[in-house]
């Protein structure tokens, strides 16, 4: 079987004398065939990636050995458009990866990287968003869109680039059920069409129909096991289990429930636009001292909600946060205020990083004691996350799943009552995940913390969530399963 990457013991680093990062990495990925990529995080999938499809080491770290071949060809011997018919890859987070201000612009400026002719350019950019089903975001400003709207409009570009190879690092992340479907279906087309998919996740479910194979990659990006028939992956599960990866069913446990607690956010005849168009409405309370999670699809407005109760969006009727005795409306209160009572980890974590070290961003929002306090409740915080190793890196040097699970340490650190989570376990292995989730319990157990947390994982909303909410139809209520 032709083979469409080859890599032969690849070892690279970021940093020279640095600790490697891919080391004696020998792989192969079958052409015409779709194959699951999966280790814990910042095992380095997300650089193995990258040095694949040849980002690095051209823009950033060193290769000291090993070599790669696409389709046969060195991948050093072919040019920048040679490598762009050959092979492209969608980041974790789209935004490092959009160059122009809407999907329209961006389209063509594929094209012109291609030397497509002018003239040819709207009719492959209108054939290429109807596929996708992208027409309504053809000229909305990029950075407007939501996660899973940002992850739509990138899979557009790829599709137009037409590609032999599309590797896609954690593709699924910010879509809703309806969206991962589709997106499966168009990837299963490709694939019969003739086109090669790698995809790099941290959960199989999605993938149990469509992929041929399973690769689990352990510690500096070694191949511990390719599993080349999907359904014995049960054969596995203690491989799973020993390198913390998520299987399929993996959320079974649900936390008990506990009377019904008083309100600590509530809505009343509230609204949320975007410009004149109605997201959503509603009037419900979320309670006190519990998990909240609110599903709904992608560009629903979930996160635009998140951000109102921030004080950065508008909203109409009222929205009041339940302090002890007292009501206060959302609107009345001075950001100080506001931002003392509530905090929030971001979809895209780096956006609120503050410091340039893994410890000091976690000590940067506590008032303790004493520095040296500060310090010890800092490492016992990145310990519960396996993040301690990491202490003196920048955070910007750690892996989407290392920066958000660094993210949700330091708003926890703060000691604000009320946590506001966009995704919280996106980027996470299993291991990790329930790591995180199981910390963030503890909090609102012992702490009376109140926590709010979107997600598309339903798996994740019925182990966690006291009380589940959805955004459908342009309404927002609460639902007794999903």
């Amino acid at each position: 079987m032709e083979a469409a990457i080859q890599a032969d013991h690849v070892t690279f680093r970021y940093l020279e004398g640095g600790q490697a990062i891919l080391e004696d990495v020998s792989l192969t990925i079958p052409a015409g065939k779709i194959t699951v990529l999966m280790g814990s995080s910042g095992c380095g999938k997300s650089t193995l990636a990258s040095v694949l499809c040849g980002l690095f080491p051209e823009n950033g770290g060193s290769l000291d050995s090993g070599e790669i071949t696409l389709f046969g060809d060195r991948l050093t011997d072919l040019s920048l458009q040679q490598r762009a018919r050959t092979i492209t890859m969608m980041f974790q987070n789209p935004d490092l990866q959009f160059c122009m201000k809407t999907l329209r612009e961006e389209l063509y400026f594929c094209l012109e990287n291609l030397q497509v002719k002018p003239e040819l350019m709207e009719k492959m950019s209108v054939k290429a968003v109807r596929l996708m089903e992208t027409e309504d975001l053809l000229d909305r400003e990029l950075f407007s869109l939501s996660g899973g709207e940002k992850q739509r409009a990138m899979l557009t570009c790829l599709h137009l680039l037409d590609a032999r190879c599309i590797i896609l690092d954690e593709a699924f992340a910010n879509l809703d059920p309806s969206g991962v479907r589709d997106l499966l279906g168009l990837l299963e087309k490709m694939c019969q069409e003739g086109k090669t998919i790698l995809a790099i996740d941290h959960m199989c479910d999605h993938w149990l129909e469509v992929a041929h194979r399973f690769v689990i990659l352990g510690k500096g990006g070694k191949v511990l096991e390719e599993i080349e028939d999907p359904k014995k992956l049960p054969d596995y599960q203690e491989l799973f289990a020993r390198e913390g990866i998520a299987y399929p069913g993996i959320w079974q446990e649900k936390r008990s429930e506990q009377g019904e607690p008083e309100a600590a956010l509530s809505l009343d005849n509230f609204s949320l636009k975007n410009g004149q168009d109605l997201l959503f409405q509603g009037s419900l309370d979320f309670p006190k001292g519990k998990i909240s999670a609110i599903l709904g699809r992608s560009g629903c407005g979930k996160t635009s909600f998140l951000m109102t109760i921030l004080k950065q969006r508008a909203y109409e009727g009222s929205l009041f946060f339940c302090l002890d005795s007292e009501k206060k409306e959302v609107r009345k209160m001075k950001e100080k205020e506001c931002f003392s009572f509530v905090s929030m980890a971001f979809q895209n974590p780096s956006n609120q990083f503050v410091t340039q070290n893994v410890l000091a961003e976690v000590e940067d929002g506590m008032e303790g004691i004493s520095p040296e306090e500060d310090k010890k409740r800092a490492l016992e915080l990145l310990d519960s996350c396996q993040l301690r190793p990491y202490q003196n890196y920048s955070p910007y040097m750690l892996s989407q799943g290392q920066q958000r699970r660094l993210a949700v340490l330091s708003v926890l650190s703060a000691g604000q009552r009320l946590l506001l989570l966009d995704e919280p376990t996106y980027g996470q292995d299993y291991k990790s995940a329930r790591a995180l989730m199981d910390l963030i319990v503890e909090k609102v157990e012992k702490k009376g913390l109140t926590v709010l947390m979107t997600t598309h994982d339903r798996g994740l909303a019925r182990a966690y969530g006291d009380k589940l909410y959805l955004v459908e139809d342009k309404t927002i209520r609460e639902v007794a399963d999903l």
